[in-house]
């Protein structure tokens, strides 16, 4: 990586700087002692430069004048110099300027433009209000500065949504949700209706990292991928990053997926609810103290299982079907340079079906995090932070008086600790910098199958590991039109003892390994470790006002895994570590694209390609055997993979005339010895063409109208060419050992919805959602499967599974007050 040093860096810095800059580059070891020490000689030296420049600070937080909310990514503009910047994810924003008299804009999507004229002749510091507005404002000229958009971000690959967007798109049952509306976004797609988890440019679904306030989660999925386990009340706004990632985020191959939750109203009491056909939800915020701390509460509970019992009978009555979640967070605002923020989410699925068998899963995270203001060009954020993914798994009956059942458990828990340091050197240079700490336990699971007073337990031992990193970035303004991010990450895993250890014999590749031996290790000690530079560098160059081309490479490993051997990832498949056995995934990504925003126009139109080189991708021998297997390491195989493509968009998001349409052509494959021919085959996420179109139409004050209609590839699927006859059975078989050398047929669906305003007053605001999810009734198959022919059991025929092959009319009543 190559660094850049101004000569008029004051010299306490740059000695400091250096020696980290050589300690990326050349070090194996963590030194994580050194580093900290640097970190606080920069802290001393920081307050210096700005009297040496003959510069002051502008700095401070831009808010909600209504409810307090701190408000992301709006940007600052100053004039006369043409400076511009955005505030980070606390709302903190911090420039340099020069003595003098100065005009400054603070705008943001949706929101009244506020302008302040400042005499600056010191250090100042602000705390900007800006009032929301209800009407879209087609007067506001400035739409290169509106929110995280491409033209003013250097990295590629960046999608932001807020929740007052994604209210706007038709939603399934009329629930707006997190995950939905990011399928609409290019590049990102799942394997079909009611499929959980989503693919980013034909990566797995295990390789997004997705995180609640800065806690990961694990299961991103209520009722089997029907909805998302994200409140919409207690979001603020949802980042997705699908390449270069910031330097600070790490773990993950594909993308991640930053949803930052509501502060809470800290100026008045608010309730906000809704009632609709699947689920009900209730949020409650308000100050502890006003101005200075606040909370909000928000709870869902589906009731599928009140409705459906009317209508089951016998042994069905005893089925049940529902989920439930609870999300909170305060946050106390100490002093001014000083808060405090503490959230915590739980949810919970639970099915039932005719009391014999029982299935439940849920996460529960929760994050305390310290905002520290060093100086007005200092920023520490730490975080503390834990997560549990778990499921059980219940089948018990009745044979002849004898009671029989088998109860499963399993579940991975993490703990984390992560400081970063944000320094707003001068309007050239924001460096950020920190460490991370991750500690993984992870409970394979334990099964006990009991008939009558006997009973025979499959446990699988306690699995640990540690992931540690090191990080810095630097966003660099080299001139009016140029600027580079420059991004390092050195991380460390280590697998560690306290467990068993399995070593394998060879074999032909694709078979079975044989287990050799075992052998405990008592002792919470590396028994395998890595250690991976990881790179990231993205450049943009303005071509003109508005027009832009960008590039940028990175490096990203992935040393955790999930088990799965189907398309849609399933409540109970299992996180696994990297071990002895298995090495991290590693994935180098390549990008380029161009945006602009045509003069006198509010559209913006971007494209980006993109090459994805993966290393060490896991896969699974034929028939793998996956659950409660102590020896599961054997019937892993690990091998390359590559994806590429390029993604087409067009957005307007002001004026009555609102939406996007995106279109992606791309392409993944994997390559793996032992299975099939050992050539290149595609991947389970092979969609070469993807199509979103979302419009919404603001008819007047009262009704709103939207649509969205996707279209998608197949997914590709395996299906067999030949059957055994075995004792009379016939079964179906796949000769060729080939796999995905087939696709389901092309997906599309249209879904509607119209918003009616309801009463409008000073305390009371509500409104009614009606909804068609899939319009045209459109039978898209999940999967295809072959069973005998009813009338002539010697012809074998192929049936196609939809999910959701009707329409599917909704209605939901939202309030606030």
């Amino acid at each position: 990586m190559t660094i850049f040093f101004r000569k008029n860096l004051y010299p306490s810095v740059r000695g400091c700087l250096y020696p980290i800059v050589r300690w990326f580059v050349i070090n194996k070891r963590m030194r994580s002692g050194g580093f900290l020490l640097c970190m606080l000689t920069m802290l001393y030296s920081a307050p210096s430069y700005s009297q040496a420049s003959g510069q002051y600070t502008l700095s401070g937080y831009l808010r909600d004048a209504v409810n307090g909310e701190t408000l992301l990514n709006a940007t600052v503009s100053i004039s006369p110099g043409g400076i511009a910047t955005q505030t980070n994810a606390y709302g903190f924003f911090s420039v340099a300027l020069a003595p003098g008299k100065y005009i400054v804009n603070f705008s943001y999507t949706g929101y009244t433009l506020l302008q302040k004229e400042l005499d600056i002749s010191k250090d100042l510091s602000l705390n900007v209000t800006l009032l929301s507005t209800a009407a879209q404002l087609q007067e506001v000229t400035i739409t290169a500065e509106k929110k995280l958009r491409r033209t003013n971000t250097v990295a590629l690959g960046i999608q932001q949504m807020d929740m007052s967007r994604i209210k706007k798109m038709p939603s399934f049952m009329g629930e707006p949700d997190v995950l939905k509306a990011l399928l609409t976004m290019p590049g990102v797609t799942s394997a079909g209706d009611g499929a959980a988890g989503f693919s980013v440019r034909g990566g797995n679904t295990d390789e997004n990292l997705i995180l609640l306030d800065e806690a990961p989660v694990f299961n991103s999925s209520h009722l089997l991928g029907f909805f998302s386990v994200f409140n919409p009340d207690a979001v603020k706004n949802v980042t997705l990053y699908k390449s270069a990632f910031p330097a600070e985020y790490g773990g993950r191959t594909s993308s991640v997926l930053d949803i930052r939750m509501k502060d809470g109203n800290n100026q008045k009491l608010s309730v906000n609810g809704g009632v609709s056909n699947i689920f009900s939800r209730i949020s409650l915020e308000a100050p502890i103290q006003k101005d200075k701390s606040s909370f909000i509460i928000a709870a869902r509970r589906s009731y599928i299982d009140f409705l459906a019992k009317p209508f089951l009978k016998g042994d069905n009555k005893s089925n049940v079907m529902y989920f439930y979640d609870l999300t909170a967070k305060a946050n106390f605002k100490l002093n001014d340079k000083n808060t405090l923020y503490l959230s915590s989410y739980f949810g919970q699925d639970v099915f039932s079906f005719g009391g014999q068998a029982n299935l439940k899963w849920g996460n529960s995270t929760g994050t305390l995090r310290w905002n520290h203001l060093f100086t007005s060009r200092l920023f520490l954020n730490t975080s503390l932070y834990f997560s549990q993914y778990n499921y059980s798994l219940l089948f018990h009956s009745k044979d002849d008086g004898i009671s029989q059942s088998y109860d499963w458990r399993s579940n991975i828990k993490t703990y984390g600790v992560k400081p970063t340091l944000t320094w707003f050197l001068n309007n050239h240079h924001q460096i950020k910098t920190g460490a991370s700490f991750i500690f993984y336990d992870f409970y394979p699971g334990q099964g006990i199958l009991s008939n009558g007073q006997v009973k025979n337990a499959v446990t699988l031992i306690d699995r640990y590991g540690t992931e540690s990193a090191l990080f810095a970035e630097d966003t660099w303004k080299i001139t009016p039109a140029i600027q580079l991010q420059a991004g390092f990450r050195m991380t460390r895993y280590d697998y560690l003892g306290h467990t068993n250890l399995y070593y394998f014999r060879d074999t032909v590749a694709g078979v079975r390994k044989p287990l050799d031996h075992t052998v405990y290790k008592d002792q919470r000690t590396p028994v395998a470790t890595w250690t991976y530079p990881e790179p990231r560098i993205s450049l943009r160059y303005e071509i003109e006002k508005n027009m832009y081309v960008k590039a940028g490479y990175s490096r990203s490993t992935q040393y955790i895994h999930l088990l799965s051997n189907t398309a849609s990832p399933t409540p109970i498949d299992l996180y696994y570590p990297s071990t002895n056995n298995i090495s991290p995934s590693r994935t180098d990504q390549f990008s380029a694209g161009w945006v602009m925003i045509p003069r006198f126009t509010q559209w913006e139109i971007s494209a980006e390609a993109f090459y994805k080189k993966m290393d060490d991708v896991l896969d699974f021998i034929d028939n793998a055997d996956l659950n409660l297997n102590p020896k599961v390491e054997g019937e892993l195989l690990q091998g390359k993979g590559k994806s590429y493509g390029i993604e087409f968009e067009v957005k307007k998001e002001v004026g009555k005339w609102q939406g996007f349409a995106n279109y992606t052509w791309s392409r993944s494959w994997r390559k793996t010895a032992g299975i099939g021919n050992g050539g290149w085959y595609r991947s389970l996420y092979d969609r070469p063409n993807i199509l979103n179109v979302s419009l919404v139409y603001a008819y007047n004050s009262k009704w709103q109208f939207s649509a969205n209609f996707n279209y998608s590839s197949g997914t590709p699927a395996t299906f067999p060419d030949t059957r055994l006859d075995i004792q009379g059975l016939s079964i179906p078989f796949n000769s060729s050992g080939n796999r995905n050398t087939y696709r389901l047929p092309a997906y599309n669906r249209l879904d509607l919805s119209a918003t009616m305003k309801g009463h409008q007053g000073k305390k009371l605001k509500q409104e009614w959602v009606f909804g068609l999810y899939n319009a045209y009734a459109r039978p898209n198959a999940y999967s295809i499967y072959f069973r005998q022919n009813k009338d002539n059991p010697n012809i074998k025929e192929a049936v196609r599974l939809s999910i959701l092959g009707t329409v599917l009319p909704s209605v939901a009543w939202n309030f606030t007050f």
